[in-house]
């Protein structure tokens, strides 16, 4: 083991010195008399207030070593005692001021002296800023676009329902929804809350495989390549079938007898929207996500679309030679060859010619022009499969759009599991080669805080209209206060977004030429399929009405809902 070291350390060397300085001070106070007037007390307020000023101001221990600071050294150690005394005082006054002070309390009150304990309190309910929940009630339900894959019903109480369905409850909702039919009012259906529960947990799918989960697509499970990829015949029926499905479904919601379905692929979702749902004069469809090439070959259609979901400088990515005319906006998204057509066009001076002349060589202008494209295709591609790549197309292009899904042949995958399997198209009305499907229920019971709760628990591809059916059913059946939590479909949550955006930009329209005819949305959607109060709801041009819902929790007392 080694010697110690003869050798000691500046700051070890300070350290004892001060200690020896204020165990000497110590000992001094305590001969002297406690503090017993108010004066004293003051003096140490203000003693404590500039100790803690410099606290506050983050002064900091010069060296002691230092040339330059040989007089503040002996400054600093003669000011160590008269502070710490002070400090130690307005101690002691708070400590044993009321056994010791004949005068009233109330002239030396410790609420009021400057110590660090009141300072702290005192800055600390300055700035806190405690948030006020207010949870708001709402008499109705928001219109949610994004597709559903699970929801979960709580509550304290059974719910009305069971796994096994009487034959007239079975009957009767499924009925109700083939037909489109108001059972609370028929005379003839079974009107038990199990029969409408039966009923809002339909819906119509097309394909139905039941070998594979065509919703929601995760190809990531399954690496294996379906056996339809190999056999031509079973992939050109499928195909066939889809065609004349989608064709069906298309032409169900132009003519106002289909409010909206889903086609969900395997590598984006798209949702077409009858004229008149959510205000729009105007066929429209939502797509997303999307990727720049899938971009580019909606251009070479001649689809034009924006993306609402972009910042205000670059929504706009495709419009017609017009508004590329007549407005100054630079999208940046056009390609090199796109923009150097139109400077020809427009009988401007060629730019390489232009840097030609400027004594440039050609080597330096295509690199010029290879930095320029390569940044082009970066700005463009850095939203691609985000929720900003949302694309929106509405009227004529709608069509347009539908056409292109019709003979895209890259919708349908040639390997993995769902090879060969064209897109899944979902609808809350029937349509040519669609199946009833039923939604998965499970009933269980949980236990939380020593509380016993009932939970249902629903799987599958769950709709807009689904939502407010299932919880309207409940709500009129049962007086218990219930939750309903639900499980996304990730890509689908843009919808939402972007459906909220659409509606305040077309509020804000206030000299649109179709205004007046936004008024008979709901007698032209009186045959889709949906009841007449939800229609109602769903044809509101509301900007507030449409929003992504995560939960929801229902107040029986004043039959509100809450998310």
């Amino acid at each position: 083991m080694e010697p110690t070291s003869p050798w000691k350390r500046p700051s070890e060397v300070m350290q004892l010195h001060k200690l020896k300085k204020r165990k000497k001070a110590l000992q001094e106070r305590m001969k002297q008399p406690l503090p017993s007037t108010s004066e004293e007390a003051k003096e140490c307020k203000n003693d404590v207030d500039l100790n803690f000023s410099r606290l506050m101001n983050g002064d900091k221990r010069k060296n002691p070593f230092s040339k330059n600071n040989s007089q503040d050294k002996k400054l600093k150690l003669d000011s160590d005692s008269p502070q710490d005394e002070s400090s130690d005082r307005t101690l002691f006054a708070i400590l044993n001021l009321p056994a010791k002070v004949e005068k009233p309390v109330q002239e030396v009150d410790t609420e009021k002296l400057s110590t660090f304990s009141n300072l702290l309190q005192k800055f600390t309910a300055e700035h806190s800023v405690e948030p006020q929940i207010i949870e708001k009630k709402y008499k109705h339900l928001p219109i949610d676009w994004a597709l559903k894959t699970k929801v979960r019903l709580m509550s304290p109480k059974p719910f009305a329902w069971t796994s096994k369905l009487k034959a007239s409850e079975e009957a009767s909702g499924i009925t109700g929804f083939v037909r489109c039919l108001d059972t609370t009012s028929s005379p003839t259906l079974d009107t038990s809350p199990r029969a409408l529960f039966h009923q809002t947990s339909l819906y119509w799918q097309h394909p139905h495989l039941p070998w594979l989960q065509l919703y929601p697509r995760s190809s990531g499970r399954v690496a294996a390549t379906s056996f339809m990829a190999t056999n031509d015949e079973v992939k050109q029926a499928l195909l066939r079938e889809w065609t004349e499905s989608f064709r069906s479904l298309f032409q169900l919601l132009r003519a106002l007898h289909c409010p909206y379905f889903y086609l969900c692929a395997n590598t984006f979702t798209c949702v077409f929207r009858a004229a008149g749902v959510c205000g729009e004069s105007q066929p429209c469809a939502l797509l997303a996500p999307t990727t720049r090439g899938f971009r580019q070959t909606l251009r070479q259609e001649d689809v034009e679309f924006t993306m609402p979901l972009r910042p205000d400088s670059k929504k706009k990515l495709n419009t017609s030679e017009e508004e590329r005319k007549n407005s100054s906006f630079d999208s940046c998204y056009d390609t090199m060859d796109e923009k150097t057509q139109e400077t020809h066009e427009s009988g401007d001076e060629d730019p390489d010619q232009f840097l030609s002349q400027l004594g440039l060589e050609n080597d330096l202008i295509k690199k010029i022009n290879n930095t320029q494209t390569r940044m082009t295709h970066n700005a463009e591609s850095s939203v691609d499969s985000a929720a900003e790549s949302l694309i929106f197309v509405r009227g004529a292009d709608a069509q347009a759009l539908f056409n292109f899904l019709l003979n895209c042949k890259s919708i349908v995958s040639p390997t993995g599991p769902f090879a060969g399997v064209p897109p899944t198209l979902l609808s809350p009305t029937a349509f040519h080669g669609g199946t009833l499907q039923s939604l998965k229920v499970r009933e269980n019971t949980l236990h939380s805080d020593s509380k016993k709760y009932y939970s249902i628990e629903l799987r599958g591809p769950i709709l807009p209209t689904t939502v407010h059916s299932l919880l309207n059913v409940l709500r009129t059946s049962s007086a218990a206060q219930f939750s309903a939590t639900f499980a996304h479909h990730q890509p689908t949550l843009a919808f939402s977004w972007a459906a909220k955006n659409i509606a305040e930009d077309e509020s804000s329209k206030e000299n649109e030429p179709n205004l007046f005819s936004k008024a008979f949305n709901k007698e032209n959607l009186s045959d889709c399929g949906i009841s007449e109060a939800m229609l109602q709801h769903f044809c509101s041009p509301d900007p507030s009405l449409v929003q992504a819902l995560d939960s929801v929790k229902y107040n029986p007392e004043d039959d509100t809902y809450t998310w």
